[in-house]
């Protein structure tokens, strides 16, 4: 690894060079003005600060402001709220008065895009803004919380109750067959980021770049769409210290009805069978019940931040404690965040550094737990009356109670990271800036099964510990240079250039061991342990680079024509030798058809754009370092001079042309505000066609050495509309009603799954394992058809002697099916996804609820499958279903079991009160609210949950709520924030 980090250090080096050569100042001069509304009446409190810095002041009580010792050169951004926000270049001038419109949108708002920031009238892309004050409220992990069903064609999914589990996240519909990882998450301008390490109360806004034209600034890693996010900053007003915390109360929302004791008693006497042998201990349990809790949580987040005329800080504390609703499930997670900037040589140097630090102590829980649940008798106890633990060797059962409170399985997350970053002023409109950027995680596991429990007395006690490391270096450089011309500066033009060098460095070490002559040592003693396997010791390394070059270049014409050209180019570690290089480019325009002649006398529209753009992006998160590369991998023992060796061969076949996915995105929108602004939103059409998927293709042998070949083959198409709607229904002095729709629809298909070398008719995917009839598959992935299409036998009805009646290929009714019988029997797709937000507020009241869900999909409910028959009843359990009594033959897979999942969901309602503090000069605002979460679903649907995890099997075979399905919760919490 010489020379591994030579590039960052000799970033680093020419960096203080650099710093060494400024040699730049001017004189400052000091700005004075007044600010009033419309009618000439002085505003007091307005924010006066230098744009791009959190450098400022307000102003007093006749409206006045002063800005001392400032370069003649800074432009100032005046905010109020409700008013349309000034952006003012000084240029030179001592005295500035402003007068600020009532507005209640505001378009000349900044957003936050790929490596800058523009005016909301004037983005040429699909970029949708969201701000803290419409954030989801209660417990909250992390920003995919605050954003579920906020942004339109934005999935987000919660795929169970475990609290260990992030969101899925999927931005207008799936687009590679290689583990969908989402949209690519930058923070802070920080490429590659996790939303673990930043607590949602340090997040000020979140900027969704969702077509190719916005996200192709970020090139190879962009085609799921981008997640900008930007956190909270010191200001140079005042200092604050504020204090957010909250206790929260989850319960299980939704529980298998399994048959009871008494119920099981009554189905053994009507069926005839003995229940002696089983029933002989009196008891009546349920073990539902018993696996699960009242999960208790809190949320304590402190910040202390503020700042001068040069210079500002921030730095905050967040603690966050979740119990899951099963006994093995919680969460502890420490996060740390400052934040440091300084100004200097009349303002045109600008020093910022951030470090942040999130701490996780995790324990998942061991879902096997669910299925002994479901198979365990109602008649068993869970200790007897001596006091020991009862338990069953029968199949697929084991004292679930026990497993929780002798078994373990504890992770610890340390994820930290540090970045400088340096912006200097060349001259007027020109500035460069250079970010250096360190990040380090690591996670160690400690698992322990005990020899006296259903998941550890196979083995006589198991034990295995893991450790990982991730690292990156990062370093970029820009130029941005930024211009208005003309007689009356009716031109604008802003243009970027970038450069950035990356290393990512992974690695894994894991050993584990059985057989152990006790339990008390858990997994901290393995060398104890005396069933050592080949494969219990193991450890891998990886290194990847991406060099990029990057530019954007955008021009308005009085915010009535904008046109945007971006281009990047990525050379990658992890293409081809033939594909080292890959070329991004994009292209969007705007018209601003409000702006024209021709609608001045259209009062009511206060905006109107139209949007067309293309780009291109690329995807390689399926793409792991070496998978270009001819491997080696063991291959059992030889003998050889009395000892027996580890014998080798080829484990992956050399390919030079594998390269990016590629996904090339045509987007149209419209944008309009109408009514003063009291309604407005955004309506659009895309189509995005992904080519070269990636995929692992059999091939023959010879003349390769390997039996499998990942290849760039495949073709997928989205085609989708989307509308966003806000609506200030009222607006009065003392109430205000503001309720906001979101409406997507998406249409996935498969539309190429071959080429002339590597060939395929189908691929057929998922699990649909129930005892007696494993190895059947649930889905297909076939052209014409969207992944997620479910793939089995049509049923019919149940005949008279309970067995399944199904249709086969000739339209016949029969009882039994082959797989050439097989159809196409329902997608996991869903026609149609929304959200719809309403936001009260009645003086010092607010009020808000959300409602999301969907319309069309399916979900294949594998838990009535499994355990809605009577087959192994009564020497297991099964679900109170009429099944039950219709039945007589083991389940088998078919469209009985693909249900509508269709719903509506209450996801989160929200009551506060911010108390009047205008009394007390040392507490600026205290507010407490109380919120309930996922309170109630509306579904036809007959499992415990219409929403499942999007990404099982890699996200090939969605849609299925496993027979493991940890149930979601209820929560209810009350909580308080105060600025001081």
């Amino acid at each position: 690894m010489k020379g591994k980090t030579t590039g960052f250090w000799k970033g680093i080096l020419s960096l203080f060079l650099w710093i060494a050569s400024l040699g730049i100042f001017a004189q400052n001069i000091t700005v004075r003005g007044t600010v009033t509304d419309s009618e000439g009446e002085p505003l007091a409190g307005v924010t006066v600060l230098i744009q791009g810095t959190a450098s400022g002041t307000v102003t007093n009580v006749d409206g006045n402001f002063v800005l001392e010792s400032v370069s003649p050169n800074i432009t100032l951004d005046v905010s109020y709220v409700g008013m349309q926000t000034q952006i003012i270049p000084v240029n030179g001038r001592t005295t500035i008065n402003v007068v600020l419109m009532d507005e209640t949108e505001l378009l000349d708002e900044l957003v936050v895009v790929g490596y800058g920031e523009q005016r909301r009238r004037e983005i040429t892309g699909s970029v949708t803004n969201v701000t803290a004050g419409s954030f989801n409220q209660g417990v909250t992990r992390d920003a995919a919380d605050l954003l579920q069903g906020k942004v339109a064609g934005l999935q987000i999914t919660t795929p169970s109750g475990d609290v260990t589990q992030s969101a899925r996240i999927r931005l207008r519909g799936v687009s590679t067959l290689q583990n969908d990882q989402g949209p690519f998450i930058v923070i802070d301008g920080v490429p590659g980021g996790d939303l673990q390490t930043v607590a949602p109360q340090d997040i000020e806004s979140i900027s969704v770049l969702k077509d190719a034209s916005s996200a192709a600034i970020y090139g190879s890693r962009s085609a799921g769409g981008v997640i900008l996010i930007t956190t909270k900053r010191g200001s140079g007003l005042k200092p604050r210290i504020s204090y957010d915390g909250y206790v929260a109360v989850s319960s299980i929302a939704n529980k298998p009805d399994l048959l009871t004791a008494d119920e099981w008693r009554s189905y053994a006497r009507e069926s005839g069978s003995d229940a002696s042998v089983y029933d002989k201990y009196g008891a009546s349990t349920d073990w539902f019940d018993e696996i699960t809790r009242e999960g208790i949580s809190q949320n304590h987040g402190l910040s202390l931040s503020g700042g001068g005329s040069s210079n500002n800080y921030r730095a905050s504390f967040n603690y966050l404690q979740r119990e899951g609703v099963v006994n093995d499930n919680d969460m502890e997670r420490f996060n740390f965040r400052f934040q440091i900037q300084q100004r200097a040589i009349n303002d045109r140097l600008r020093v910022g550094l951030t470090g942040a630090a999130t701490m996780r102590d995790f324990k998942e829980p061991n879902r096997r737990n669910f299925v002994l649940a479901y198979n365990m008798l109602p008649v068993y106890p869970v200790k007897l009356t001596n006091g020991e633990w009862f338990d069953t060797r029968e199949y697929d059962q084991g004292n679930p109670v026990r497993n929780q409170a002798y078994n373990e399985d504890l992770k610890k997350n340390v994820h930290y990271y540090g970045s400088g970053d340096i912006l200097f002023n060349i001259v007027e409109g020109l500035d460069i800036k250079t970010m250096l950027y360190k990040e380090r995680q690591t996670e160690e596991r400690s698992q322990y099964l005990n020899s006296e429990t259903e998941a550890g007395r196979n083995d006589g006690g198991y034990a295995l510990r893991e450790n990982r490391i991730w690292d990156k270096n990062l370093m970029e450089w820009l130029l941005e240079y930024r211009s208005s011309f003309g007689s009356t500066g009716q031109h604008s033009l802003n243009a970027i250039a970038g450069y950035s060098w990356e290393e990512n460095e992974y690695s894994f070490v894991k050993s584990a061991n059985r057989n152990f002559t006790t339990d008390l040592l858990g997994a901290n003693n393995l060398e104890s342990g005396q069933g050592l396997r080949p494969n219990d010791v193991g450890s891998a390394r990886n290194m990847s680079r991406l060099i990029s070059f990057f530019g954007r270049a955008h021009y308005g014409y009085q915010s009535k024509y904008m046109i945007t050209a971006t281009l990047r180019r990525d050379g990658s570690s992890k293409f081809g030798a033939n594909h080292k290089w890959g070329t991004f480019p994009s292209v969007s325009a705007a018209w601003g058809i409000s702006e024209e002649a021709f609608m001045d006398n259209m009062s009511w529209i206060n905006d109107m754009k139209i949007r067309v753009g293309y780009g291109i992006t690329g995807n390689q998160a399926g793409l792991d370092p070496y998978k270009t590369l001819q491997l080696y991998g063991t291959s059992g023992t030889y003998y050889d001079n009395g000892a027996w060796l580890t014998a080798y061969k080829i484990s992956q076949n050399a390919n030079p042309d594998l390269k990016w996915e590629e996904t090339g995105m045509f987007n149209v929108g419209l944008d309009f505000y109408l009514f003063n602004e009291r309604v407005s939103g955004t309506l659009e059409w895309y189509d995005k066609r992904t080519t070269d998927m990636l995929y692992t293709y059999r091939v023959p042998t010879p003349p390769y050495l390997h039996p499998d070949m990942m290849a760039n083959v495949g073709d997928m198409r989205n085609t989708g509309v989307e509308l966003a709607l806000n609506i200030d229904a009222v607006r009065t002095r003392n109430f205000n009603w503001n309720t906001s729709i979101t409406l997507a629809h998406n249409k996935n298909e498969v539309t190429r799954l071959s080429n002339d070398v590597y060939t395929t008719s189908r691929i057929m995917v998922g699990d649909a394992w129930v005892r007696g009839g494993s190895g059947r598959t649930t889905h297909v992935i076939e052209e014409g058809y969207p992944v997620g299409q479910f793939y089995g036998p049509e049923f019919v009805r149940i005949d008279e002697n309970g067995k399944y009646v199904f249709r086969n290929k000739e339209g016949e009714e029969v009882n039994s099916v082959t797989a050439e019988d097989y159809t196409y029997i329902g997608s996991a797709q869903p026609d149609l996804t929304f959200g719809w937000n309403n936001q009260f507020a009645y003086k010092n009241w607010d009020l808000s609820f959300f409602f999301r869900g969907t319309v069309g999909n399916d979900v294949l409910n594998m838990g009535r499958m499994t355990y809605g028959h009577p087959g192994y009843l009564i020497g297991a359990n099964a679900l109170n279903d009429p099944l039950v009594h219709q039945l007589k033959v083991v389940p088998e897979y078919s469209s009985l079991y693909v249900e509508d999942a269709s719903h509506i969901r209450l996801d989160n309602m929200a009551l506060g009160y911010t108390f009047n503090t205008k009394g007390i000069d040392w507490l600026e605002r205290a507010r407490i609210y109380a919120t309930g979460q996922n309170l109630f679903v509306l579904t036809g649907y007959k499992g415990l949950d219409p929403e499942v995890d999007e990404n099982r099997n890699n996200g090939l075979a969605p849609g299925v709520e496993d027979r493991e399905y940890y149930p979601k919760s209820r929560t209810f919490s009350v909580g308080i924030n105060l600025t001081f």
